[in-house]
């Protein structure tokens, strides 16, 4: 077995003990509920249904939640010092960080499976074919991936590793709630609405409801590509540099 591929499945296995995935795999399917029934029907979203509005916020909301819960795994490696106990082996700096993000990822096809078959449970529907639910599901991974480098980052810069992820979670519930997965860009205050609509997570999910309606607007694609691109650069540049760091 490779170190990564050993390293991975130490990760995995410590989510699999503190309960983690389930907690992961109940938020969608909360969120789903919460929003179809307080909003349903307050919402004006033109001939589209509330449900094929709303999920592709929910699958970002729950991307971003799994992202942020591999800072209480990063934090607990500084803490315990595992960084130190792998530099006595022949193995890179980027193996633990890596592992860390491959774990993420198939931690979160998890959710991301779980929102989709709630949301069809709801009437959603993927109406643009197999070659858009593909990227429909990759722009959502590549999204989990970009926010997890920077938890992650954050989790190796600290020793407190209970609740570190909670540290984030006022920012993404900010981001969410005031973006335009949730409502159309006109429900919100004029003097809000150019940051509604470009912050990245109204970008993300424009995208990805075009992609589930096979109708996807180029510039909502490029844009949430860029975003997703610029946080890999950047929080993959200063993660790597923290874990050289403190390992």
């Amino acid at each position: 077995m490779t170190a990564l591929a050993a390293l991975t499945e130490r990760s995995l296995m410590s989510t699999l003990r503190d309960s983690g995935m389930i907690f992961e795999m109940l938020v969608p399917v909360g969120s789903l509920l919460g929003f179809t029934v307080a909003l349903h029907g307050l919402i004006d979203t033109g001939p589209m249904s509330y449900i094929q509005y709303v999920l592709p916020a929910v699958v970002v909301q729950s991307m971003m939640l799994v992202a942020l819960l591999t800072a209480d795994r990063s934090a607990r490696d500084h803490r315990y010092g595992f960084g130190e106990r792998l530099r006595t082996l022949p193995i890179t700096a980027a193996a633990p960080v890596s592992a860390r993000m491959v774990a993420t990822l198939v931690r979160a096809t998890i959710p991301l499976s779980v929102a989709m078959i709630a949301g069809y449970t709801f009437g959603f529907r993927m109406a643009g074919g197999l070659g858009y639910a593909l990227a429909f599901v990759l722009i959502a991974l590549l999204l989990c991936l970009a926010v997890a480098l920077g938890a992650d980052a954050l989790g190796s810069s600290t020793s407190i590793f209970e609740g570190t992820s909670q540290i984030l979670l006022f920012p993404q519930l900010l981001l969410v709630l005031l973006s335009t997965g949730i409502a159309p860009g006109r429900n919100f205050p004029g003097w809000m609405r150019p940051y509604v609509r470009n912050q990245p997570v109204s970008q993300v999910a424009e995208t990805l409801r075009g992609l589930a309606t096979g109708h996807v607007a180029i510039g909502n694609l490029v844009t949430s590509l860029a975003w997703c691109a610029g946080m890999l650069l950047v929080f993959g540049a200063i993660t790597l540099r923290v874990q050289r760091r403190t390992s």
